[in-house]
């Protein structure tokens, strides 16, 4: 388990999914705020079924999850939707674009859903499309701007409600590594600045090495550290003649450099 010392904004402990724990077993997490966190795991380690159970759209077989100090956990799965969509930003790997929206509409969507008035929401997505770097796209729509643009736009919108903890999903695949080390800057800057936790989920070291800690995520449970993996030496074939070496004119050369 890892946590980070004052009293975290997002704070999971025990989480098992699903009951036979052959996802997530005993899993512990929490991010203060203004962290970033990455939560770094191989293709399979359980960091959607993680992402699911700590935003609430899964509940978990077993474990809590508490949102500044209130048990986000007990709540009937209609409330944790309307906490999520009030209090927490998601960001997915393959964002949804609608075509026929500007940027700017599509980033003000989540407040739009909340009922507050055009002028208010687009006025709010602009100040976030600004706080990305992006707001000449303002006016842009999906087709016409490079998959930068497209990833800072999914976060502008995510960012766009305020949230107590944006999770994101893969939020660099695709760029260059320009382009990524000035995306994360710029979320980094935010976390602090709003005061928000964020949550990256990743299967890419130099992704995860990006934010101010890494949670490992191997064999169902959390690790501050890498887990290492043991190397199976291989084993020879029973009952089969060993070829005689053959005399050589140089010395042998060492194990040492054998294994380079």
């Amino acid at each position: 388990m890892s946590l980070p010392s004052d009293n975290p904004v997002l704070d999971a402990r025990g989480l098992v999914f699903p009951a036979d724990g052959s996802v997530l077993n005993q899993v512990g997490l929490a991010v203060g705020e203004g962290e970033t966190v990455a939560v770094l795991g191989a293709p399979g380690a359980g960091k959607s079924a993680l992402k699911a159970c700590l935003c609430g759209e899964t509940a978990p077989a077993a474990g809590t999850v508490w949102t500044n100090g209130k048990p986000f956990h007990l709540l009937a799965a209609e409330h944790r939707r309307a906490f999520r969509l009030r209090h927490f930003g998601l960001v997915h790997q393959d964002p949804v674009f609608f075509p026929e929206l500007t940027l700017a509409q599509f980033a003000g969507l989540p407040l739009r859903f909340a009922a507050m008035g055009q002028r208010e929401a687009t006025q709010r997505a602009l100040t976030w499309l600004g706080r990305f770097e992006i707001a000449d796209a303002a006016e842009r729509r999906p087709g016409e701007v490079p998959t930068e643009v497209l990833r800072r736009a999914a976060l502008a919108r995510a960012m766009v409600n305020d949230p107590l903890v944006l999770f994101a999903d893969e939020p660099l695949v695709g760029l260059s590594d320009e382009s990524a080390g000035t995306t994360s800057r710029i979320l980094r800057s935010v976390a602090r600045s709003h005061g928000t936790a964020v949550i990256v989920f990743t299967d890419d070291a130099d992704t995860a090495a990006r934010y101010e800690r890494t949670v490992h995520l191997v064999g169902g449970r959390t690790h501050a550290e890498p887990v290492p993996i043991a190397v199976v030496p291989a084993v020879k074939p029973a009952n089969v003649p060993q070829r005689m070496p053959e005399a050589v004119s140089q010395p042998p050369t060492s194990p040492a450099r054998a294994r380079r």
